[in-house]
């Protein structure tokens, strides 16, 4: 993989990181000697599992937050997201919900164990998963210039893709997995960008009890969330209470492998991609006819500001709403992991474990 810094320029409609690779960046050392000035040099890291790269963020306790690093996917890496989001990846994971189930996945168990064993990885998609974590690990440990022991991670919302996943990646790696109450027992990147644009948490999370109340007591929010990399396109219609609790069920949340942006020179069944594009971003409205209109759309991925993506998604906006909801979309290339790092800050305080 490509290990680039968070140094960026439009190539081709998309944001890629620039070959020049300083360490410990201005934005980063302010915000290290701020923290170790107040007494409070500890710091939250964010990774996100994204398609076509991945970015890593850090969350400071005075407030700063910054992208810190992206690293991009191989095609055995792209290849495995596309797999686990097909419902035919599907398989029996702990927790189990029926008493069989155990003894079922007890083969599928064993060979997991049997290779971690060995020293490898649980299974090929988590060393292809641990490949991308451990080469962000490596950018931040040389941006902030201290190992780091532990980490949240925002993910998309794969079927396929498990909590133990997710445990064996950090295990191979040798980090700590940071897991949160939330409602899929895994950081989706919705939730995470949600936070990561400043939604949905409390203000003094230092104070458990009134950041449990006041989270308790934020309104719901139905937001659209679209991701848009060289790889994929996916668009979601969610609810969201806190950046804790998201309703985001698999027939409100669309993946198409074949509508990234290096498609967009190839015809797609015929049609001009945009056209396509444009009928898959109005596709999960049409399909919810009664379901509340999004207030927010959350915009992730580092093909997302392309100007004739905006074109697109606005006019199939119009096409479909009254109103036109609020479009969040500043450094939506890394957003979630920026989301994630703010939940990983946020650990030591949690409030749901008063």
């Amino acid at each position: 993989m490509a290990l680039l810094l968070w140094r960026l320029l439009a190539v081709g409609g998309c944001i890629i990181g620039s070959t020049s690779m300083p360490t410990r960046t201005q934005a980063v050392l302010s915000a290290l000697r701020e923290a170790h000035a107040l007494g409070q040099p500890s710091f939250g890291v964010g990774f996100d599992l994204t398609a076509s790269y991945g970015p890593a963020a850090l969350s400071f306790s005075n407030g700063t937050a910054v992208t810190v690093a992206k690293v991009l996917a191989e095609d055995g890496y792209n290849e495995v997201l596309r797999r686990l989001s097909l419902e035919s990846s599907r398989h029996l994971s702990p927790p189990y919900e029926n008493p069989g189930d155990s003894w079922n996945d007890m083969p599928r168990q064993w060979r997991r164990k049997a290779r971690k064993a060995m020293g490898l990885p649980a299974s090929q998609d988590v060393g292809f998963l641990a490949k991308m974590l451990s080469d962000l690990r490596t950018l931040v440990e040389e941006q902030t210039g201290q190992p780091i022991e532990s980490a949240g991670v925002a993910t998309l919302n794969l079927v396929a893709l498990y909590h133990e996943d997710l445990q064996d990646v950090f295990d191979y790696v040798g980090l700590r997995y940071l897991t949160f109450p939330v409602r899929y027992d895994v950081l989706y990147e919705t939730s995470a960008a949600y936070a990561g644009y400043d939604y949905g948490l409390c203000s003094d999370y230092v104070d458990r009890n009134a950041c449990k109340q006041e989270q308790g007591s934020m309104p719901s929010d139905v937001v659209m969330a679209v991701l848009y990399t060289r790889t994929v396109l996916t668009v979601s219609l969610s609810i969201t209470k806190s950046a804790y609790y998201l309703y985001e069920p698999l027939n409100r949340h669309l993946f198409d492998f074949s509508l990234g942006y290096d498609a967009e020179s190839l015809k797609v069944a015929n049609k001009d991609y945009w056209d396509v594009v444009g009928s898959k971003l109005e596709q999960i409205l049409i399909e919810n006819p009664y379901y509340k209109r999004p207030a927010k759309v959350l915009l992730m991925g580092d093909c997302i500001r392309d100007e004739t993506f905006q074109r697109v998604l606005k006019k199939a906006l119009n096409n479909q709403m009254a109103t036109m909801p609020e479009i969040l979309s500043e450094n939506s290339d890394g957003v979630a992991a920026k989301g994630a790092a703010e939940f990983a800050k946020r650990i030591p305080y949690d409030p749901y474990k008063i």
